[in-house]
């Protein structure tokens, strides 16, 4: 079946709609809300739309002096801090593209997505200098490093308090069409993939988040736990061009969150379910003022409908959920505020594990395998058309390929169903694991596993957990006479891949569920650890 919003003509999305850029949009902000309080710095102090305007064009001075030009790649490695937001306005000022990094990711990912994207600049923060300088190191790539800290580790070209001392640059012409983002998702090989995202694609985003929220208020405060890179990165833009403020903490813990929003005013906190799942038995003790929140948007997984309904009567009626993916960025689909809205002495309605309703400005479609529609309440592979989709892959014409279909449609690897309006998403073509709101796909956990001599097979699912949603637990049959260990296995990933993305739990097996042509059948495998759940994904 199709499923369109209101405010699609017939015959799908009109492509061409958005007209403005990154660049523009964000211009047009320093000007029209001046003299607004716009970013809250590590140092207390507030800076204006106007100020920040002025720092942006600094940085983007300072960049260009360093060799950096406009369409150049831009990386950036650090943990939530105020300064993301001054180099992300500098770079949309400058006309670079931005590739904002996880922090959480092992040094040589870091170097394979440099390897790939070739970055001019890179921006790192103090606590990740030294390793991102040494993986840079093994690239043969000559990289400029910018310092967000004065006091930085490691040798670098320039710090980003020098950078602000330049001369305000002119922002150069930008097309719509032009590459402005580059985040990296891993594959299903185990590689990241860079997603070209144009300044129409942000812009569009931007555009159904704000119809999504509330209307978006000058006295808004924005406050950033999740991480920059990813979620938070996305709506501070969106509210950015509508004169909101941002604070961000440099970490998320339930204690420090809680007290911010009573610190700070904050009316709005974005976060995925894992930080909203150990909030709760905070926020059920009712000792914390969070009166002035108003919206909670979460993203990266459905919640379970009980802990949704327990956040739903401390907090009220302040929850929307966004489903989408970095190829399509949110909101492709959301629950809005209303459809959170239920009797607290009856059962929650099925519609709080659904993903919510599509968004007017994007057409849902679930295609069965042999390609025709799905029926209402038939699972299907779910499809998007609309004007947030990526460019394509980076340097990946056969992946992009497989993922952008013909007359606009796009295929997101996920399957659901659509029940009274509402999309509900139940399981993952691609086998991708959301942990904590982290996308983790099995194939490079694999890969780190299978470089221990002992090991003949292993496959990597996602399996229910009460606090991530899923956690990530490893299968593995080990080769006689060649004993492997839990520890073994712990020490293989570590050497190799991000913390978030390693097995919490190991089973050791004498074969592997597979196919007459030898293929490992992970569904049946999942289905081993999921069987009486209501749903095959976590949350």
């Amino acid at each position: 079946m199709t499923a369109t919003g209101s405010a699609l003509p017939t015959g799908g999305v009109r492509h061409g709609m958005v007209t403005a850029t990154w660049t523009s949009a964000l211009a047009e902000s320093y000007r029209r809300y001046a003299g607004e309080p716009a970013v809250r710095t590590g140092r207390g102090e507030v800076l204006s739309y106007a100020e920040l305007g002025a720092r942006a064009r600094r940085l983007a001075g300072g960049l260009a002096a360093l060799g950096v030009r406009p369409g150049d790649r831009v990386m950036v490695v650090t943990a939530n801090r105020p300064e993301c937001f001054l180099v992300d306005h500098g770079l949309a000022a400058g006309g670079f593209v931005r590739v904002a990094v996880s922090y959480r990711l092992h040094p040589g990912e870091v170097a394979h997505i440099a390897r790939d994207c070739e970055p001019k600049a890179v921006v790192v923060d103090r606590e990740r200098a030294e390793a991102v300088a040494a993986a840079l190191a093994t690239t043969g790539l000559s990289v400029v490093v910018v310092a967000f800290d004065d006091d930085a580790p490691v040798a670098v070209d320039a710090r980003l308090s020098e950078l602000f001392a330049h001369p305000e640059a002119e922002s150069p012409p930008v097309e719509p069409e032009a590459l402005a983002w580059l985040p990296y998702t891993s594959g299903t090989t185990g590689e990241p993939k860079g997603v070209m995202l144009s300044h129409r694609s942000l812009l569009a985003c931007f555009r159904n988040l704000q119809v999504e929220l509330p209307p978006v208020e000058t006295g808004d405060v924005v406050l950033h736990v999740a991480p920059l890179t990813h979620l938070s990165g996305y709506l501070g833009h969106a509210y950015a061009i509508r004169g909101a403020s941002q604070v961000a903490l440099p970490e998320f813990t339930p204690e420090a969150t809680l007290g911010a929003i009573g610190e700070y005013g904050a009316t709005v906190l974005p976060l995925v379910p894992t930080m909203l799942n150990m909030m709760l038995p905070l926020l059920e003790s009712h000792r914390w003022d969070v009166e002035s929140l108003h919206t909670v948007l979460y993203a990266g997984s459905a919640m379970s409908p009980d802990r949704l309904a327990r956040a739903v009567t401390c907090l009220g009626e302040v929850f929307v959920q966004a489903y989408g993916l970095t190829e399509i960025p949110f909101p492709l689909v959301a629950l809005s505020k209303a459809a959170h809205r239920f009797d607290p002495d009856g059962p929650p309605p099925a519609r709080l594990a659904s993903a919510g309703r599509p968004n007017p400005f994007v057409e849902i479609r679930l295609r069965r395998p042999d390609g025709t529609d799905a029926a209402d309440g038939e699972e299907g592979e779910i499809q998007a058309r609309t004007d947030t989709t990526m460019l394509g892959y980076w340097n990946r014409p056969e992946a992009t390929a497989e993922m952008l279909l013909d007359d606009g449609w796009a295929a997101t690897g996920d399957v659901g169903r659509m029940q009274d309006g509402y999309l509900h998403v139940v399981d993952r073509k691609k086998d991708m694991i959301v942990s904590g709101g982290f996308n983790v796909f099995p194939g490079e956990i694999e890969n780190a596993i299978s470089t221990l001599d002992g090991v003949a097979e292993v496959a990597v699912v996602g399996v229910p957990d009460e606090r991530w949603g899923e956690s990530i637990r490893a299968v593995v049959v080990v080769r006689d006479g060649q004993p492997v260990t839990e520890d073994d296995i712990d020490r293989a990933c570590r050497e190799r891949i991000a913390a978030y993305k390693r097995p919490r739990s190991v089973d050791f097996v004498a074969e592997l569920p597979k196919t007459g042509t030898g293929k490992i059948q992970r569904h049946q495998l999942r289905r081993r650890y999921w069987t009486g759940q209501a749903r095959r994904v976590g949350g």
